[in-house]
């Protein structure tokens, strides 16, 4: 076999690498990949990476589950502040549509239960670990609370344990709800998954009043059992729980603990309060940035 000429053996290396750069933009192009609940990409990774519950997010006081829905369809809600969490965490949607992060979701107020197990029951039938709790999320387990709440099931946000986040009490409803001690959910549920990492997301109305110190005093709040946390302190009713906690008194107890803290940030997302018009897993993607 004749040996190939300098200059057929450079025009064969340059064709090459043409060929290679064209596949490249092609493929990894941000947004030239269709995304949906059903994408699922094996491109070199191995079985630990996809591990069931590798992670988890423990959304406490989950409303209509908006904020579980930018989670795993992030390209649905794109102004979502949460997503720069998300994407942080968990990496940004690319292989798996997030099928290693497991989710429970607490709301108290039962008229939302009936949409929420739908999501539920959506995503679980594409292998997506998500479940719904109609619970108030407490310091005690089993005991009857009063939650209220707004009538209008379109602007139902203000439902917790104390009426006066009502602002039109001729309007509101109240509901007797089972309480669950979040410090015993996660002992008996979340640390035998043994996650690498543990997010989580409060909005719960008023409560973090007796939850965050009850939290604190479990050992809740140190970076090997919940990493990171986004929270929203309602400070209106704060004298109504005759508690001092604020963010500046939180962040000087989380400092004495033994443990490195939680870290916290203050957030509140109110992107999409109306959710979008596609229902779970129904609208795929060609434009999301994965990049």
């Amino acid at each position: 076999m004749l040996p190939i000429r300098p200059i057929r053996r450079k025009f064969v290396y340059l064709a090459t690498v043409a060929i290679l750069i064209v596949y490249c933009l092609l493929v990894f192009r941000p947004g030239m990949h269709t995304y949906s609940c059903s994408t699922v990409y094996h491109n070199g990774f191995n079985d630990t990476s996809m591990r069931r519950c590798r992670y988890v997010y423990l959304d406490l006081g989950s409303n209509k589950g908006v904020q579980i829905r930018k989670l795993y369809e992030p390209w649905l809600y794109p102004e979502g502040k949460i997503l720069q969490f998300y994407d942080k965490i968990f990496g940004k949607v690319r292989y798996h549509s997030r099928r290693d992060v497991c989710t429970f979701g607490f709301e108290a107020n039962p008229r939302h239960m009936k949409r929420l197990k739908y999501v539920e029951k959506r995503y679980k039938s594409y292998d997506i670990n998500v479940t719904f709790f109609n619970n108030a999320v407490s310091n005690i387990s089993s005991e009857s609370v009063t939650i209220y709440s707004d009538t209008n099931f379109d602007i139902d946000w203000g439902s917790g344990i104390h009426s006066s986040l009502i602002d039109n009490k001729t309007n509101m409803t109240i509901y007797e709800v089972q309480t669950i001690d979040i410090v015993k959910f996660f002992a008996e549920n979340i640390v035998p998954l043994k996650p690498e990492y543990v997010f989580a997301k409060m909005d719960i109305e008023g409560s973090e009043f007796i939850v965050l110190p009850h939290m604190l005093k479990g050992g809740l709040l140190c970076d090997h059992t919940i990493s990171s946390m986004v929270l929203e302190m309602h400070d209106r009713v704060r004298e109504e729980f005759q508690s001092d906690l604020s963010f500046a008194t939180l962040k000087e107890r989380l400092k004495d603990q033994a443990c490195t803290p939680t870290t916290i940030h203050d957030l509140d997302d109110e992107t999409y309060t109306g959710d979008v018009s596609f229902e779970p897993c129904e609208k795929e993607s060609e434009t999301y940035n994965t990049f």
